[in-house]
Parts: C-alpha cells; sequence; structure tokens
C-alpha cells in the first residue's frame, strides 16, 4: 500500500481512531496499516513515548528501544519492507494506550509538518536512509539503558529523525542529525558520570 502521498500526522489520526474489536490491535496488522512507510512510522510512533512529557513507566523505554534497534538494522541492511517475526507480529496492545499517545503528540506534528517540504530529496535517498538506520540502532541502544531520564534527547533526536525522512525534507534532516550528534555526545558524558557513580556505590557497600 503506497503511502507516501499522505502527510505523516494524517496517517497517524487514522491510526488513533483505527476501529478494533476488544479495544486492542495485532502488531502486525498495525504494520500493514503503515504501508511502504513503515520503517519510520513505526519509528516515529515507538519514539514519541520518549520525547514527550508522559508519566514515566519503570522500563518503558527499553520496551520501545529494543524494536527500534531491530527496525534501525533492517534500514541499514537496506531491507525494502519491514519484517516481524510472527511471535512479535501476534502480539497484541492496547488501542486505547496508542491513540491517547498518537492524540498528545499530534498538535505538535502537525506544527512541525508546516514547517518541512521535499528539499534535498539526494539526503533521503536509499543511502541516506541506510544511514539513518544506523543513526537509529545508536539512539536506540542509549535509550534502551536502564539510565534515569536517559531517554528524552535520544528519543526527541529519532522523532525528528523519522519525521523529517517522512517529509522528505533533507534541509530538516540535517537539522536532526546534528542534533542527534549533539544528543549523543551529552549521553556520553551522561552515562559515564552514571556509571561513575553506580561504581562508588558498590564500592562503598562491598
Amino acid at each position: 500500500m503506497s503511502r507516501h502521498h499522505e502527510k505523516t500526522s494524517y496517517i497517524l489520526k487514522e491510526i488513533s481512531e483505527y476501529p478494533t474489536q476488544e479495544g486492542t490491535i495485532r502488531v502486525g496488522d498495525f504494520v500493514k496499516m503503515l504501508g511502504d512507510r513503515g520503517f519510520c512510522l513505526a519509528i516515529l510512533i515507538f519514539s514519541l513515548p520518549n520525547s514527550l512529557p508522559v508519566p514515566g513507566i519503570p522500563g518503558f523505554s527499553t520496551i520501545t528501544g529494543i524494536p527500534i534497534i531491530f527496525i534501525g538494522l533492517q534500514m541499514a541492511l537496506g531491507k525494502k519492507a519491514l519484517w516481524l517475526p510472527p511471535r512479535i507480529a501476534n502480539k497484541r496492545f492496547s488501542q486505547a494506550a496508542i491513540g491517547k499517545l498518537l492524540v498528545k503528540a499530534l498538535p505538535t506534528v502537525i506544527r512541525l509538518e508546516r514547517l518541512l517540504k521535499p528539499r534535498l530529496l539526494f539526503i533521503t535517498a536509499p543511502l541516506g536512509e541506510r544511514l539513518l538506520g544506523v543513526f537509529f540502532v545508536i539512539l536506540a541502544c542509549i535509550i534502551a539503558l536502564p539510565i534515569p531520564g536517559g531517554n528524552f534527547l535520544p528519543g526527541l533526536s529519532m522523532s525528528l529523525l523519522a519525521l523529517g525522512m517522512l517529509e522528505r525534507d533533507g534541509a530538516f534532516l540535517l537539522f536532526a542529525m546534528s542534533f542527534s550528534i549533539a544528543s549523543v555526545m551529552v549521553m556520553i558524558e551522561v552515562i559515564t558520570l552514571f556509571f561513575k557513580a553506580m561504581f562508588k556505590l558498590f564500592s562503598k557497600l562491598f
């Protein structure tokens, strides 16, 4: 299903209003709804919980980070379609939960869309998409680490990168890549300080 002509906000709104039975949606059906924009749309949806001011849930960043690593690796390898193992594709999640999240994110996505337009298209070419996959893997690995507050910067970075690729805006992608590199540098410092603090704590205990 080709969805390249549709605005990202329109697809997100459609997903948030998707009628389901028993209040759940199968992951495989969810991916089909994303059509040929499945990679970046899936990453945008998984990264949004980490880039929005929503109440923290223990382990939630790890739960969302691992699927992004899986998707990013497929992008980096140049896969044309998003593949999910049957065990993952058959899992179900709450339609109400994803709907609330998307409704909360939609105003920001719509505002950003007004600034985005197709330009510098060579950056959004297949080679650029593969490079983006590497970015996603690095950022998702950081999100998956159990570091308090360590999910916001990489989560926001991935949301910006995904939106830029979805709207084929190479200029915005350059900005998002610069922001992502800065985020990684900041997070390296945070991770270093975190593990130093943990090492000192354990050395005092034992």
